[in-house]
């Protein structure tokens, strides 16, 4: 029986031994857990009220592009309604440049009245029309020569009378059209100043998203330690579960025994996990260097289509590289969307801001869904190069890659690749 006591007592004692050697350990990894679990707590409070100015600023910019469309049809109208009034002002100045040459008709008219009196012999009166300078002082001369018959008189005051009215016309044309030269001037100032405050709000846009990413971003690396901390926790607490039950199987075992030594054996708990890495031929690399979790495969069934391609797994702003080397035939970086669940945004055509390269043979490789890209259309990219970063842009419900392959044009299992 002191015997068994003293199994029992010390089989006791190596358990608590092995739950006093690692409480300081589990209890730094508790209070770290808690920590974080407060940080992530109010970085998803701060990604809320983030969203919600971005979705604002996103608001006042769709307006200011409104008002900038409003400005340029008013623009696109003043213009118009200038080429109109000077079509008019040209058929004025036909008009009057028409009168003029009836007034020279009529001239003639006058200078045969003229050398009537001429004839008469009334060669004082003729010297004071002749001295006239232009057709209107040779008019208010004309006034003081009392040999002009009253037909001549009404004739030229009929000319004038035209030429009054089509000039005052066309000076009306030209005051309308300096108006509107003006008002024209006034809409551009207008759509300058609009512009400027669209580039100063797309300014603030960005860096807005920039910190809803970087919220995301510490939101993610959060939730990652987390996920560790809980694994080495549980990891921790099993090891104790089993170290008690292994001891109590062995008080049980002497005790059965009554008094009997023996050994007691038992098979030891192995929990190794090592990531396989995917080695490429061919040339080809896999694209997230570290990340190999295919969270959807190829021609996976969704309800709206066949998955074209493969996702990876990733945290937000993961490095991507060039699969193959190639040229980029096409690539976005101009959505500012973080999307989630089914907050998806079409942009990019549903890609968001990717990547899409031409490499040898026909073949060709796009990834979608990046926060920004490292190149632009038209570059040349080797294998292995970087060429953006892991995001959640276009039709997107959380941080990943969208790895596609085509050859030929025809959408291919990238893996066939690896």
């Amino acid at each position: 029986m002191k015997k068994l006591l003293s199994i029992l007592l010390a089989s006791l004692i190596v358990v608590c031994g092995i739950i006093s050697v690692s409480a300081t350990d589990i209890d730094d990894l508790e209070q770290r857990q808690a920590e974080l679990e407060a940080q992530q707590a109010e970085n998803e409070k701060k990604l809320e009220e983030q969203g919600a100015a971005v979705e604002q600023q996103q608001g006042e910019i769709d307006e200011i592009n409104a008002q900038l469309e409003s400005v340029s049809k008013e623009i696109r109208a003043c213009h118009q309604n200038i080429l109109d009034i000077e079509k008019e002002i040209n058929t004025k100045q036909t008009q009057i440049d028409a009168a003029n040459e009836k007034i020279e008709a009529n001239m003639d008219v006058l200078r045969q009245r003229l050398k009537a009196i001429y004839i008469a012999g009334d060669v004082s009166s003729l010297e004071v029309i002749l001295g006239a300078k232009d057709f209107s002082d040779f008019l208010d001369k004309l006034q003081l020569v009392q040999y002009v018959s009253n037909h001549d008189e009404e004739l030229i005051n009929k000319i004038q009378k035209q030429l009054d009215g089509i000039a005052a016309e066309k000076k009306e044309l030209e005051t309308d059209k300096a108006e509107l030269e003006e008002e024209k001037e006034t809409l551009g100032a207008k759509q300058d100043e609009l512009n400027q405050i669209l580039e100063d709000n797309k300014e603030v846009l960005a860096n807005l998203q920039n910190e809803y990413d970087r919220t995301q971003l510490d939101i993610t690396l959060n939730e990652d330690e987390l996920n560790g901390l809980s694994s080495e926790i549980q990891e921790y607490y099993r090891k104790q579960r089993e170290a008690i039950a292994a001891q109590q199987a062995a008080a049980a075992a002497a005790a059965a025994n009554s008094g009997d030594s023996g050994e007691s054996g038992g098979s030891a708990y192995i929990d190794s996990g090592a990531a396989t890495q995917i080695d490429a031929g061919g040339g080809w690399v896999w694209p997230t260097p570290g990340c190999y979790t295919l969270t959807s495969v190829f021609n996976e069934s969704r309800s709206y289509e066949s998955h074209g391609g493969i996702d990876i797994g990733a945290s937000m702003g993961t490095p991507i590289y060039a699969a193959n080397s190639g040229t980029v035939v096409s690539s976005n970086n101009t959505c500012n969307h973080v999307s989630s669940g089914g907050n998806w945004c079409s942009c990019g055509g549903g890609y968001g801001n990717y990547v899409w390269i031409l490499h040898d043979n026909g073949y060709e490789t796009i990834y979608g869904h990046m926060t920004a890209t490292a190149v632009s259309t038209g570059d040349t990219v080797s294998a292995g190069q970087l060429i953006g970063y892991v995001g959640s842009t276009g039709w997107s419900t959380g941080p990943h890659l969208h790895f596609e392959l085509r050859i030929g044009g025809v959408k291919s299992d990238p893996m066939n690749l690896f």
